[in-house]
């Protein structure tokens, strides 16, 4: 009798959860260009254009040896420049293996400054991007590191950093 009553209470609930679904942004929503991403946000996969993985803990992803990046120069970039901000941390399995990482980024031809990490831990990459290289309304910023460990049992991704935003910041 009383999961009988249990029953008969948790069917409407039930019912009642099924039809409160989530709103799904139209495309349209979803391609607006935007100057930051951080790579927990489903919302702004697309973004993402090449070389990352899956998000995992909700808050950021793994890369691949090459990964690509789309956004939108913040207001007035086309004349002032901006700043690229990567959140991003070095994993101590990959220091471990090849006791440094470079990483490197490129836009729009221009090649910025790379930076090399000896270290496990969490780093904030910045370089400043001139204005000629973030005209049109997105660009994309290609990154490379110089070393990454290998696929290893049942996990066939090849894994550089780990990365928890990218953004291009007005100056």
């Amino acid at each position: 009798m009383r999961s009988l009553s249990l029953t008969l209470i948790l069917i409407p609930l039930l019912l009642l959860g099924a039809g409160c679904k989530r709103r799904h942004r139209s495309s349209s929503q979803t391609q607006m260009p935007v100057s930051t991403v951080f790579a927990g946000d489903p919302n702004v996969a697309a973004y993402f254009a090449k070389g990352f993985y899956q998000v995992e803990e909700n808050a950021w992803r793994w890369t691949a040896k090459d990964f690509s990046v789309d956004l939108a120069p913040p207001l007035h970039a086309e004349q002032k420049g901006a700043q690229l901000v990567v959140k991003l941390a070095i994993a101590d399995p990959v220091i471990q293996k090849s006791g440094s990482v470079q990483l490197s980024a490129e836009i729009q031809g221009y090649k910025l400054d790379p930076q090399t990490y000896t270290k496990p831990g969490q780093y904030t990459y910045t370089r400043d991007v001139p204005p000629d290289k973030l005209q049109g309304p997105t660009v994309q910023i290609d990154f490379s590191v110089d070393h990454t460990l290998p696929p290893a049992g049942n996990d066939i991704r090849e894994l550089g950093i780990i990365v928890s935003q990218v953004g291009l910041m007005a100056k």
